[in-house]
C-alpha cells in the first residue's frame, strides 16, 4: 500500500475531518442516560459555524467481524441478547461493562455497531492521509469489555 503524500505544508492544509451523519446523531442520541447529547454537540458546531471548517464524512455501520476483532463472542452475543430483549437487568451485564451508567437496553448492538463503525471511519480517514485530526464526538466512551 503506497503511503499518502504529505502536503507541503506539513499537512496543515488538511482540514479536521468530523464523522457526521443525521441517522448517527440519531443513534447516539437514543442512549437514556444521556439522551439528545449527539443533537446538543452537533448543534454546538453548526452554531460555531465550525463544520464549515472540517470535512464532513459519514460513517459507516462496523460489521460483526470488524466488531469481532475488538471483542469476544461471548460480549457480542451478550449484545445481542440483551439488545433484542431491552433487558437492562441481565445478571451478566455487570460483566461486560453495562450497568447503571450505561444500560443494556433495547437496540445497544445497533447502537455498538453504529459507534464502532464510526471510530472505525475515523480510523480509516486517518490511515488513508484525508486528515491529521478525525474526530467521532460520540465515540471513545470506556463500557465495552472484552
Amino acid at each position: 500500500m503506497k503511503e499518502p503524500e504529505e502536503p507541503a505544508d506539513g499537512g496543515h492544509s488538511l482540514p479536521p475531518v468530523y464523522i457526521y451523519s443525521p441517522e448517527y446523531v440519531s443513534m447516539c442520541d437514543s442512549l437514556a442516560k444521556i439522551p439528545k447529547r449527539a443533537s446538543m454537540v452537533h448543534s454546538l458546531i453548526e452554531a460555531y459555524a465550525l463544520h464549515k471548517q472540517m470535512r464532513i464524512v459519514k460513517p459507516k455501520v462496523a460489521s460483526m467481524e470488524e466488531m469481532a476483532t475488538f471483542h469476544t463472542d461471548a460480549y457480542l452475543q451478550h449484545l445481542q441478547v440483551v439488545s433484542q430483549e431491552g433487558d437492562d437487568d441481565h445478571p451478566d451485564s455487570i460483566e461486560y461493562g453495562l450497568g447503571y451508567d450505561c444500560p443494556a437496553t433495547e437496540g445497544i448492538f445497533d447502537y455498538a455497531a453504529a459507534v464502532g463503525g464510526a471510530t472505525i471511519t475515523a480510523a480509516q480517514c486517518l490511515i488513508d492521509g484525508m486528515c491529521k485530526v478525525a474526530i467521532n464526538w460520540s465515540g471513545g466512551w470506556h463500557h465495552a469489555k472484552n
